[in-house]
């Protein structure tokens, strides 16, 4: 990918979607715990998911560029196709394991990269948090790189579930940044998988209440 290409588009999102936040959607941003971002090196940030505008918020909220774990058929849509490509987006594929996303996942992960997971899988209809699925695990596993519960309120008022064009929200988004969690502080024994989610689990709820 163009570098030069990259960081232009990068610039052009940030203000892009700083001003599209405001006006016309009648609403604004408060990004909580901005600071718990490491500023350089692998970071895995697992959030909870309101709706369809959550990957653009968190992206504009965080310091660092945010590689996505996203649906594989976004790849193949006009224009958005073209941006998530841009923006070095993890096409997944949402029925059986995904090898191959996963394997990249890790590999960015273990190059410095910053990936963002919505472990649910899908939208939240009601709002509460739902089942993990297991490929949190395993990239957790193997990347070894620190992992950041992040909590968003309100973006299910500006992109309802299962609506796709967003309304005016007249309200405030938050993105709340947790702590990052260190890989030695959950690997410990054949349960660290389940300790984790339970962990995560737990930081998120604290993290999305108003």
């Amino acid at each position: 990918m163009n570098n030069m290409l990259f960081w232009t588009a990068y610039g052009f999102f940030k203000l892009f979607f700083g001003v599209m936040f405001r006006f016309p959607l009648f609403c604004s941003a408060r990004i909580e715990g901005r600071a718990h971002l490491p500023k350089r090196g692998g970071l895995l940030l697992v959030c909870n998911h309101l709706s369809i505008a959550d990957p653009p918020l968190l992206w504009y909220a965080s310091p660092r560029h945010i590689c996505f774990i996203g649906r594989h058929d976004i790849l193949q849509m006009p224009v958005l196709g073209s941006i998530a490509r841009l923006a070095k987006m993890i096409p997944i594929k949402q029925r059986g394991a995904d090898r191959a996303a996963l394997k990249q996942a890790i590999e960015m992960l273990q190059a410095g990269e910053v990936v963002a997971i919505f472990p649910e899988g899908e939208v939240s209809p009601s709002g509460e948090l739902m089942p993990f699925l297991p490929g949190l695990q395993l990239i957790a596993r193997q990347a070894k790189v620190p992992i950041l519960p992040v909590g968003l309120l309100n973006t299910d008022k500006m992109v309802p579930h299962g609506a796709l064009v967003p309304r005016p929200a007249f309200t405030r988004l938050i993105v709340r940044f947790g702590e990052p969690i260190p890989y030695e502080d959950w690997m410990d024994g054949k349960e660290a998988g389940d300790t984790l989610l339970s962990l995560l689990r737990e930081r998120i709820t604290s993290l999305t209440r108003s």
